[in-house]
């Protein structure tokens, strides 16, 4: 039996690459809590809006614009929006900034 190559084509347009969809599955890295430090997490009733640099096993580290949930003196953890949906991730305090609404 034969392969009909135009419809192939047409559904392999409309499926996600896989490689592309195995890559934003990859959570980024993340802080252990044995560093979080002796000082308890403050969590926010309101989420401030934060630029977060985040780094990734699988490729260089970025900038996202995201929002706080909690933080002490060390580190702050973070979440956003990416591709395959919400994202979290505990990051060092140092790598986030306040950002306007």
């Amino acid at each position: 039996m034969g392969t009909n190559r135009r419809y192939a084509e047409s559904i392999d347009q409309r499926m996600p690459d896989p490689a592309a969809q195995t890559l934003m599955r990859i959570p980024p890295c993340t802080i252990p809590m044995q560093a979080y430090g002796p000082q308890d997490l403050t969590w926010a009733k309101e989420r401030p809006p934060v630029w977060a640099w985040i780094s990734w096993p699988h490729k260089p580290a970025e900038r996202v614009a995201a929002v706080a949930h909690g933080w002490n003196d060390r580190v702050v953890i973070v979440s956003w929006m990416g591709p395959a949906g919400e994202v979290n991730t505990v990051v060092w305090r140092n790598a986030v900034t306040r950002r306007r609404g």
